[in-house]
């Protein structure tokens, strides 16, 4: 099946992953019962870009959209921003369970101290928001079948997020991403580039109630551009391989192969070959925390 997919007409993400995007006034609530640490553990690569200057990145490419994906981003070292330079900061989650409340509430899991030293506590349990078998809990939008997914326990209680917020004094000040990639962590957490095949990985947080699975394979043929220029012949491969276990899961999201495309302006575009989502048992040894501030 060929279906034309544009740039310009993506999907809505999930308001839940938007909400972690946005300032604003939000109230706290606090953990239930005895916290879980998750700690990254081995040394690993710090950059930061807030200067506009060309840098290198991590695969020693230099270019000016690679500085743009820098910009006002830090990266840790071993669980540490080394350029931090934002003073004692919250990390929360935005969590509405009460769906209809207009001002979302944000669940503290942690915080950065003052010398960007990173601590996650996530609370042993949780109120959960919706169902997983609800699809607006699909914040990736890459499989274009919903009869290709296979649930086991659709029902059980879901919580998810891909991004926490950073707030000081009630104020969001940035957010925080997880993986080894500063394109893909970018890529995967706006609407506007979901699609793009920067190689990579994002680690997203999930809470369950239950033990709970879904399933899913899709292989499609797809027409493809960027704005206006030549169009390809895209083929794409989405695994969902998610056994889940009650509370909370560590997910893994990544982008595996690329077609180059051609831009209008010359920049650097391309489009996914696969995705593979799912859940690892520990936050791998090559990720990194991303820090964009607003």
């Amino acid at each position: 099946m060929n279906n034309k997919i544009l740039l310009m007409v993506s999907a809505f993400v999930l308001s839940t992953v938007l909400y972690c995007c946005k300032n604003g006034n939000t109230s706290h609530i606090g953990p239930k019962e005895d916290i879980v640490s998750t700690k990254i553990t081995k040394p690993l690569v710090s950059e930061i870009l807030n200067d506009g200057k060309t840098k290198s990145n991590r695969h020693g490419i230099n270019t000016d959209q690679d500085d743009w994906y820098w910009k006002n981003t830090q990266m840790s070292k071993n669980n540490i921003f080394e350029n931090w330079g934002f003073g004692q900061v919250d990390v929360v989650m935005v969590y509405r369970y009460l769906q209809n409340e207009t001002i979302p509430k944000t669940l503290k899991i942690g915080h950065i101290d003052n010398k960007g030293s990173i601590t996650i506590n996530l609370p042993k349990t949780i109120q959960t928001e919706t169902k997983l078998g609800n699809l607006q809990n699909l914040v990736f939008y890459d499989i274009q079948d919903i009869g290709k997914f296979n649930y086991t326990n659709a029902a059980s209680g879901y919580f998810g997020k891909t991004t926490l917020n950073v707030e000081q004094n009630g104020k969001v000040i940035g957010n925080l991403t997880l993986g080894n990639s500063v394109r893909t962590t970018y890529n995967l957490t706006n609407q506007s580039t979901l699609t793009m095949g920067d190689e990579g990985y994002i680690i997203s947080w999930a809470y369950l109630d239950e033990f709970a699975s879904l399933q899913g394979i899709e292989n499609t043929k797809n027409t493809v551009r960027r704005d206006e220029t030549k169009t390809i012949e895209a083929e794409n491969s989405v695994v969902y391989n998610l056994d889940f276990k009650p509370g909370w899961n560590l997910v893994k999201t990544e982008v595996i192969g690329k077609y180059d495309l051609e831009h209008e302006r010359g920049l650097n575009a391309s489009w996914f070959k696969k995705h593979v989502h799912s859940v690892v048992a520990e936050i791998p040894e090559d990720a990194a925390y991303f820090f964009r501030s607003n």
